[in-house]
């Protein structure tokens, strides 16, 4: 059977894997991240048998010939892959009636770890926008009563003829210029505005390693492991040094032990890939940096959150730093994700490229 070109042509700039087989299971048409997928090319898998390396298919058509009908479906069912033999995998699978070709089927396949990675990410994406958003209301709401406590304290002070007294309303307004600095914290990511032109990222984390340097001059040996292939991007000068700032820091901070041992070790690396998930949407090419330190690692319990605002695992620390960061990121169209044990810390960012 001849497919229409019109109706498949757009199907090679799925991220997807699509396939379509006519009644007897025999493949008409694979896209492009198919044929990745399977390592053949559509010309090679064209007239082959589905079930060879989709079992379940099988199944799948023959329910369909049993009763052939516009609202058949499958969806998202879990089953196996044979990529060769002995080799299989996880797939969600998807399968329906080609629209207008009641002779053909169309399966769409997911593997099952990029289905999982991305409802994670969609997940904790999700808990941290609510609890920002949550923050943001509530510094909102804090800041009024604030700076009415603030107000009265000193005008009790003025009143206030005991020395002694008067101790007690300043540590009112101590502890209300604390708080008023810690909404304002909370506040800082939605003030700035996003200002993007084009960005050569080696000055941006060179100018931060520099700074680092000037605080930490011994004891602590950064590596630069930097690809001078890597375009400039778009993005806000003052954001992505930010990002780096606060990320190179917390590194820094973290690795106290080593440098007093003269043992410790920041890497800085930058990379061109291809073909990732950002977020939920698939990109050609991509800038990937990893700054890695030696450190004694996150504790396990605080990893799923550490991005979410006020939590820390620094004594005294807020919780603000890596919040403003994801926040940054985020706004770069990027992702930033972490992974930590003992001996090692990489933070590993993301963010889309056009070339």
């Amino acid at each position: 059977m001849k497919l229409d070109t019109d109706k498949i042509g757009g199907l090679n700039l799925l991220s997807t894997s699509v396939l379509i087989v006519d009644v007897n299971g025999m493949i008409e048409y694979v896209n492009a991240a198919c044929e990745s997928l399977l390592g053949r090319s559509n010309k090679i898998l064209f007239g082959f048998p589905v079930s060879s390396f989709l079992p379940k298919a099988r199944e799948w058509i023959g329910s369909y010939k049993k009763n052939p009908s516009s609202l058949f479906s499958v969806h998202a069912e879990l089953t196996e892959l044979i990529l060769r033999p002995g080799a299989l995998v996880q797939v969600y699978a998807s399968v329906h009636p080609l629209p207008e070709e009641d002779q053909l089927l169309i399966i769409e396949l997911q593997p099952a770890k990029n289905s999982l990675l991305l409802n994670h990410n969609k997940h904790m994406n999700d808990l941290s926008e609510n609890t920002r958003r949550l923050l943001r209301n509530l510094a909102h709401e804090i800041k009024n009563p604030l700076g009415g406590i603030r107000g009265a304290a000193q005008l009790l002070e003025f009143d206030l003829k005991d020395e002694e007294q008067k101790e007690y309303t300043r540590v009112v307004i101590s502890e209300a210029d604390r708080l008023q600095g810690l909404v304002d914290k909370l506040l800082a990511p939605y003030r700035q505005p996003y200002k993007p032109s084009k960005t050569n990222i080696h000055e941006i984390l060179e100018k931060v390693r520099l700074l680092i340097e000037s605080e930490f001059s011994s004891g602590l040996t950064i590596v630069r492991d930097y690809d001078i292939s890597v375009p400039e991007i778009d993005g806000d000068r003052g954001q992505l040094t930010q990002i780096f700032l606060n990320l190179l820091r917390n590194a820094v901070e973290a690795l106290e032990e080593q440098i007093r041992e003269n043992t410790a070790q920041l890497t800085i690396s930058t990379r061109v890939v291809h073909h990732v998930m950002i977020g939920a949407l698939r990109h050609k090419t991509a800038l990937n940096i990893h700054i890695v330190d030696n450190g004694p690692g996150i504790p396990p319990e605080l990893q799923e959150s550490i991005f979410f605002p006020l939590v820390t695992g620094k004594a005294g620390g807020t919780g603000l730093g890596l919040s403003l960061v994801h926040s940054f990121v985020e706004q770069h169209g990027g992702s930033i994700e972490v992974y930590s044990r003992k001996g090692k810390t990489d933070f590993s960012l993301l963010f889309p490229l056009e070339l």
